[in-house]
């Protein structure tokens, strides 16, 4: 059954992701030819709970996305936010897990959703705001790309 393979990927890549030194624009993995870069705003609505990023991405192997944003209650870019465990300093925090990846070596220039149906996720964004984005691909345990930095928000009043 899908749901007892997806709590050991998801576990899996949540270890891998929380392993990383994260560095802001810092890209690591196993995949040398993997590139990620971040289109636009995070886009969300007033009060909301998710929102959406474009990235476009290349990858030659990968199964499972995390894709992860925090921000401070002020809205301001921090450094604080690129440390590990720093999603105990946000106001915001969302992610997932959830979203389908294609890795076949080509570019794709896709939407992600971001919310707060995961665990620990929380708070939502300030409008015009600074969001520190994660955007990591694995393979079962093999980090193949990691792509993090910063974008503005964009919220929809």
């Amino acid at each position: 059954m899908r749901i007892t393979r997806v709590i050991p990927t998801t576990l899996a890549a949540l270890a891998v992701a929380a392993a990383l030194p994260l560095a802001a624009s810092a890209q690591e993995g196993s995949d040398s030819h993997a590139r990620a870069k971040f289109k636009g705003d995070l886009e969300t609505s007033q009060g909301a709970t998710s929102g959406t990023l474009r990235v476009k991405y290349r990858c030659d192997i990968g199964d499972t996305l995390w894709i992860s944003a925090k921000q401070l209650a002020s809205g301001k870019q921090d450094a604080a936010l690129e440390q590990e465990g720093s999603s105990q300093l946000a106001a915001a925090w969302w992610q997932s897990h959830r979203n389908p990846i294609t890795c076949d070596g080509r570019w794709h220039k896709t939407t992600f959703t971001l919310d707060t149906v995961e665990p620990g996720s929380k708070g939502t964004f300030v409008d015009d705001g600074k969001a520190y984005i994660q955007f990591c691909v694995t393979q079962g345990e093999d980090l193949t790309l990691s792509q993090s930095g910063w974008v503005r928000t964009d919220t929809d009043e």
